[in-house]
């Protein structure tokens, strides 16, 4: 995309520019007013009729902008026809143009369209994008960062550049009342590259900005203490996690946002009661402060990374529990940290009462209507969604479904069992409708007797086309579900189900399928 080369729709007129409006104002021929202030005295041609008015009410059109810079409609709508030609018209325009000469160049305020500082093409660009308002624009660029522009379609780095330019010289000359400017993060997309790298940093309450977990220290104080400890075992608990890299990158991230958490709390891991945990979580529902916590995805090395983009929605929260969880109660079995495996059952039992207790919570009868249309459905990927479902009822987690495979089950008169050794700390037992479920599911998936044994408890006929998707598809039927997978096909299958139904209930997390009360 070619830069526009009009970024600010309307600048000040000059003094020559003020005369020409107000003499046609005035009712001065279009004619005369172009031989006397618009043509050049060395240039031989002369300007037609159609030319002098075409060019006089380009100005006519800058000055209305000028005027709705500065707030003052009443102007702008006096000069949007200039058709009158009455004494008491003519001298109300003249005392306007007075006025308006006065002032100097206007300021962007929240509220102003985005056609009243940028040219016709950018405005266009802008607008057909949803972006109306100097606040939609800055907004965006806050939400997503330097790449904004890459949101808007037809909008190329050169006319990013000019934008993102014209919104910085915004910034540096804000007033305290303007809230619609970027923040400081943000720069040029020729800028890009030269943004600040960032350095390791101490784990700390001082810290001046957060660090990804690649570039944490330990604290400088005191040699190998509770910090270095914290931060060595995180690591060694991720490196003995033979995940998918996906997988991977979301332990990580949780277990950096507790370690800076911990830093900024001055606690240790062995001090995670359940009341820390408590306030961990309502933590991540409103990181605070925001300035240091969020900020739009960007890269991890660069000074102005965040680990939250914004505060966690109730499902993120859940996920982010459950890694935290997971990773403590394995730390705490090896004698690393104590054992407070104890707080952490509390931590959950606490979080199914309040979730189940909720006012707006889902009811039993709501999970068994949903479970029950899940069994009428013959979509493959809705028998998936059905096993899952009855599995969570069992007691089962998502991330426990995620890592079990076919050979963990053992037949057990109409149901069947866990074999605790290929499937430590899960529910045993397995009801006769949650077995039925899952034989249905590898039928379709092309296990017409017994499963293999290394094959996936639950896993997908079709894998997306992306390098993570091609090599579950390489992995054959030892590729199952991921826990992200089985929590966006639950979620999907109830939005289904509710749109099937035309009914409205509350929000829905997979979790409730096991705690709903009747």
């Amino acid at each position: 995309m070619s830069e526009d080369g009009a970024a600010s729709g309307a600048t000040k007129l000059t003094r020559t520019e003020f005369a020409v409006v107000r003499a046609y104002a005035q009712g001065m021929r279009p004619v005369d007013i172009a031989n006397r202030y618009l043509t050049d005295p060395d240039d031989d041609d002369v300007l037609t009729e159609h030319q002098a008015i075409t060019r006089i009410l380009s100005l006519r059109d800058r000055l209305v902008q000028f005027a709705l810079q500065h707030d003052r409609p009443e102007i702008a709508e006096m000069f949007e026809a200039l058709r009158g030609r009455s004494d008491v018209g003519m001298t109300r325009r003249v005392d306007a143009l007075s006025s308006l000469e006065g002032l100097g160049q206007g300021r962007p305020s929240s509220g102003h369209e985005v056609g009243l500082w940028f040219g016709p093409s950018l405005a266009k660009r802008l607008t057909s994008a949803g972006i109306h308002k100097i606040s939609d624009l800055a907004g965006l660029a806050n939400a997503r960062g330097s790449s904004w522009w890459r949101a808007v379609p037809r909008i190329g780095p050169k006319s990013a550049e000019v934008i993102t330019r014209w919104l910085i010289q915004q910034h540096a000359a804000r007033k305290d009342t303007n809230k619609a400017l970027i923040e400081a993060y943000i720069v040029a997309p020729s800028d890009v590259s030269r943004r600040p790298a960032m350095v390791p940093l101490a784990l700390g309450p001082g810290m001046t900005h957060p660090v990804p977990l690649e570039l944490m220290l330990p604290h400088g104080d005191s040699g190998p203490d509770a910090e270095r400890s914290d931060l060595e075992l995180v690591r060694q608990w991720l490196d003995a996690r033979p995940r998918s890299p996906h997988t991977r990158n979301s332990y990580r991230r949780e277990a950096e946002r507790l370690l800076l958490w911990l830093a900024q709390e001055r606690l240790q891991m062995k001090n995670m009661t359940a009341e820390a945990l408590q306030r961990y979580a309502a933590f991540l529902r409103a990181p605070a402060p925001a300035s240091f916590w969020c900020g739009p995805a960007s890269p991890r090395d660069r000074v102005h990374w965040r680990p939250f983009e914004g505060p966690l929605g109730a499902s993120s929260q859940a996920a982010a529990l459950r890694v935290v969880r997971a990773m403590l109660k394995a730390l705490s079995r090896t004698g690393r940290i104590g054992d407070i495996r104890g707080s952490l059952e509390v931590s959950i039992a606490q979080a199914d009462v309040v979730e189940s207790d909720a006012p707006d919570a889902l009811k039993r009868n709501h999970i068994d209507e949903f479970l029950d249309w899940l069994g009428t459905q013959h979509d493959a990927k809705w028998q998936a969604a059905l096993a899952a479902g009855l599995l969570v009822r069992d007691g089962f987690r998502l991330s426990q479904l995620a890592c079990l495979t076919c050979g963990a089950l053992r037949m057990d008169g109409d149901g069947a069992r866990l074999d605790e050794d290929g499937a430590p700390s899960v529910p045993a037992v397995v009801a006769a409708d949650t077995l039925a479920a899952l034989r249905t599911h590898w039928v379709r998936r092309g296990f017409e007797g017994s499963p293999p044994a290394a094959a996936a408890l639950l896993g997908p006929l079709e894998f997306p086309r992306t390098r993570r998707g091609l090599a579950k598809r390489l992995a054959g039927s030892a590729a199952g579900y991921g826990a992200s997978g089985l929590d966006q096909l639950l979620r999907a299958a109830w939005k289904t189900f509710v749109a099937a139904k035309a009914i409205e209930l509350p929000a829905f997390t997979p979790r409730q399928i096991r705690t709903a009360t009747a």
